[in-house]
């Protein structure tokens, strides 16, 4: 009671008026009562000041910016939208009057003070319902981002959301439903002010898109389980049906090494050559099986920048513990990619075609130690690094990044490089463009092969194994719903073709596998 006499006397104080007061005096008493209960159940304890949670009224909202709930208030202004907040901000927090405000963002008056009623009932109503935050305000996922197809020019997706594990968060929280941006921003922790540009930053660059005014995340992830839960089958019907899996690459190698363009390289690059051969026979001819099977074709939208890619993601709950999921790390790979120059110097094209082989437990070729830095994409600098050796051009005449000369040593561990008399030489096979097409000619029959070979083996494997999606997600391509239940065949087929003696793995599984490499996926193309 001395509570609410006080609150009634320090309301009158300021030359309020009350119609009603007896209703007034037992509204003020009953939120008083609630706050002991909350502080008897040790709930939070929320206090508008002078009662703004009562009357809904222009000058007790402006009263409260001096009382002792002024933080708790200024919270909830934080997560506003900011056609709210910007009203509201201007005129109590800056002092400025309607018509200043309405001159300022070139809106009417009448739109001014609608905003501002709008915005006090929303503080409202955010008071009444507290925190709501999600536990990505005190513990943060982070998202892996993949993707297939062509970067944008400036790295997108990736560049959406490397390094800012803001963003990583949002895409998370509004994966599983549509959003708005108060309840996003809420979820995590972070005013809107801040949690604005990011949302417009993953919608411009269309990982996000909306339904209304709510934003949702427009790409599949997956958790390590979905990863995980399908390897061990993978592997046993490779073991079963090894020789449909390996027939047909066995005979195009056999075509492949009576070439003169493969005879002619070192021990290094025929075993690298080989090891491209199969990983090209084997990523293209299951994907295209697959295709087949659900008569599936993957559009490649065209995006910001000149992209053109679909992304895929793994959201992490925790730190990643490699040995805990060894089995995943050994079965991971990243497809074929280029690096190239046109006409590069005046003399000719070059094109350097790789894959990422994750799952050997190699060196990696693109990280030669932390604070490795060059300017512009790594493999196209790569590519000019390993045409100027082949070419015997010093390095001095052409404005390569001398960071990529440093560099050198750890290609060679790569087996990228070797030493020759003291002067690095290209180690991966290296071939003309007539050459190429030769090669691309056995590539293209091995798979056609293979895809008969495949065909009914993958279409029983691949039933009841599609990953779900939440259904308001459209755009995912179906092999991407697929991605995980064939992922790790790859892999599974080149290990077993390891073990059986029908493929060099460069001995890196018979002592340190920082000394003994496996040989790397490239091939070097020039066309002149």
């Amino acid at each position: 009671m001395q509570e609410t006499a006080l609150c009634a006397l320090v309301y009158l104080a300021k030359g309020k008026k009350v119609d009603d007061f007896k209703a007034f005096l037992i509204t003020v008493m009953n939120r008083r009562y609630n706050d002991m209960l909350r502080k008897r159940y040790r709930h939070p304890v929320i206090r508008l000041g002078d009662d703004f949670d009562i009357i809904d009224d222009e000058d007790v909202f402006e009263s409260v910016f001096a009382s002792e709930e002024a933080e708790t208030v200024r919270r909830e202004i934080a997560y506003l939208k900011n056609i709210y907040r910007e009203v509201i901000v201007l005129h109590y927090m800056e002092g400025k009057s309607i018509p200043e405000i309405a001159s300022a963002l070139a809106i009417p008056e009448g739109t001014v003070k609608t905003r501002l009623s709008a915005g006090r009932a929303r503080v409202k109503k955010g008071m009444e319902k507290m925190k709501n935050y999600e536990m990505q305000s005190f513990k943060p996922i982070t998202l892996w981002l993949s993707h297939s197809g062509n970067n944008g020019v400036n790295g997108e997706p990736f560049s959406l959301i490397n390094g800012d594990l803001i963003a990583q968060n949002l895409l998370w929280l509004a994966y599983r439903k549509p959003a708005g941006a108060s309840e996003l921003a809420r979820g995590i922790g972070i005013p809107m002010a801040y949690i604005e540009p990011i949302l417009k930053k993953l919608y411009d660059g269309e990982l996000m898109r909306k339904i209304g005014d709510k934003y949702y995340t427009d790409f599949i992830i997956s958790t390590l389980e979905d990863k995980e839960k399908y390897i061990p089958a993978q592997k046993a019907l490779v073991r079963e049906k090894f020789e449909v899996f390996w027939g047909a690459i066995d005979a195009g190698l056999s075509r492949v090494r009576g070439k003169e363009w493969y005879l002619r390289g070192t021990e290094g690059q025929r075993n690298a050559l080989e090891m491209y051969f199969a990983f090209n026979c084997l990523d293209y001819g299951i994907y295209d099986t697959f295709c087949k099977i659900y008569e599936a074709t993957q559009i490649f939208p065209e995006r910001p920048n000149g992209g053109r890619w679909n992304a895929f993601g793994t959201v992490l709950f925790e730190d990643f513990d490699y040995k805990k999921h060894m089995e995943l790390m050994m079965h991971q790979y990243s497809g074929e990619r280029c690096g190239w120059r046109d006409d590069y110097l005046g003399l000719g094209n070059v094109v350097l075609r790789i894959y990422g082989a994750e799952g050997f437990p190699n060196y990696l070729y693109n990280k030669p130690h932390p604070d490795f830095k060059i300017k512009g994409d790594f493999d196209t600098v790569l590519t000019e690094l390993l045409y100027i050796i082949e070419k015997g051009i010093d390095p001095k005449e052409v404005a390569l990044d001398t960071e990529v000369l440093k560099a050198i040593p750890h290609f060679v561990k790569c087996k990228i490089l070797r030493m020759e008399e003291g002067k690095p030489r290209v180690d991966i096979p290296v071939i003309c463009l007539a050459e190429w097409r030769e090669l691309k000619h056995i590539l293209e029959s091995t798979r056609e092969i293979m895809q008969k070979d495949l065909l009914d083996p993958l279409r029983e494997y691949y039933k009841d194994k599609k990953q779900e999606i939440p259904p308001h997600i459209e755009s995912v391509p179906l092999q991407k719903q697929y991605l995980n239940s064939g992922g790790a065949f790859l892999f599974a087929t080149i290990r077993e073709a390891i073990k059986r003696g029908k493929l060099y793995d460069g001995d890196y599984d018979n002592d340190d596998p920082c000394v003994h490499q496996a040989p790397p996926p490239m091939v070097l193309i020039i066309d002149k």
